[in-house]
């Protein structure tokens, strides 16, 4: 199965429609995103997709209040606060234990933990992937596109690994 993963939004709903496309295109189900919406209307575009959509707040979620209030009209959208997964409670997908934080900082302890089989997180804005043990540490980039060309990722959890894709 694979799974989208992004971050780092920034209300940029050209290049998160071009997400979509894809996500569609690959008869794609599920998205994790470590992050960085930005405003509301981002949520209405998430939650009108046939998407199921794993939400972490990042430093630019001003307005989390009428966010997470707008997630409660969609059922596809799930918002966990400031990370997700803990020892006794990842999200698995496919078997697959993930962990999210918008924070590198935050990820970095998560994934040495080895309680995950992936570790996603966003803010730099910058494509990273490495592997620590057999966890896979990732982030997906950015889809805004404001510092480095906008790119997302996609996880497939049959081969536990990543590839990334320009949007």
């Amino acid at each position: 199965m694979e799974i989208a993963i992004v971050s780092d939004i920034h209300d940029n709903l050209k290049n998160l429609n071009a997400v979509l496309d894809t996500c569609e295109t690959r008869n794609i189900e599920h998205m994790i995103c470590c992050g960085d919406l930005c405003s509301p209307f981002v949520i209405s575009a998430l939650g009108e997709s046939n998407l199921n959509v794993y939400i972490v707040f990042g430093n630019n979620d001003g307005d989390r209040f009428n966010m997470t209030r707008l997630a409660e009209q969609y059922p596809n959208i799930k918002i966990f606060g400031e990370y997700i997964g803990d020892e006794d409670n990842p999200l698995v997908l496919d078997g697959v234990k993930f962990g999210v934080s918008h924070f590198p900082f935050y990820a970095k302890t998560m994934v040495k933990t080895g309680w995950y089989d992936a570790v996603f997180f966003g803010h730099s804005h910058q494509y990273h992937k490495q592997k620590f043990g057999k966890s896979l540490y990732l982030n997906p980039g950015e889809v805004a596109g404001i510092f480095n060309e906008p790119t997302f990722a996609i996880y497939d959890t049959e081969f536990l690994g990543s590839e990334k894709i320009l949007i």
